[in-house]
């Protein structure tokens, strides 16, 4: 079992090359955490639900859902997390924490750290994808500031338990793996 971590700026490949990881199995989940196409007006957004579709199997099972510890739990399969900066955002929005960032990452640990048990318990491959922080126009409103913020927390969470992590940058792939983690030698989660 191999756990990994996708980073990359958006719209950067990130979501195929997550999907190469896995395309030695046959049954993979893949974990959509977005708007779902009901709920989506935005043709923009459409076009990228589709194109996401549009490059995994057929045969891989994927669920909506912003419940990532209950679905990767009940998981039999590898599993694919499409993204944690889309499940953050969502998460943000169901709890109204846009206010003040460290209130935020105050509500939000506890929901992380069964996350991260589940996301290196499973004996199987699990994958999850984010957006790099910090990489394109600067947050312009009081959300996207906290988003921002909490986004890079759960980065380094993710980060410092995940086997690779692997940051794709001018349609390049580069290995940190290997690269120390600020947050692995002082908290365990």
């Amino acid at each position: 079992m191999t756990t990994s971590l996708v980073l990359g700026a958006a719209r950067n490949g990130k979501s195929a090359y997550a999907v190469s990881l896995l395309s030695g199995h046959d049954r993979v989940t893949y974990l959509a955490t977005g708007r779902g196409l009901p709920d989506a007006v935005d043709p923009v957004w459409l076009e990228r639900v589709e194109k996401s579709r549009a490059i995994r199997p057929e045969d891989w099972k994927t669920i909506e859902t912003t419940a990532l510890s209950q679905a990767l739990i009940f998981s039999r399969h590898p599993v694919i997390i499409d993204t944690l900066s889309h499940w953050l955002w969502r998460v943000l929005d169901e709890h109204d924490l846009w206010d003040a960032p460290a209130r935020a990452i105050e509500t939000i640990d506890p929901l992380l750290d069964e996350l991260l048990v589940a996301f290196t318990s499973l004996p199987h491959d699990v994958v999850a994808i984010s957006d790099e922080v910090g990489w394109g126009l600067p947050a312009t409103t009081d959300q996207e500031r906290t988003h921002h913020e909490v986004l890079s927390h759960v980065n380094h969470r993710f980060s410092a338990v995940s086997d690779r992590v692997h940051l794709l940058v001018g349609g390049r792939v580069v290995d940190l793996s290997a690269t120390p983690s600020l947050l692995r030698a002082t908290t365990p989660f």
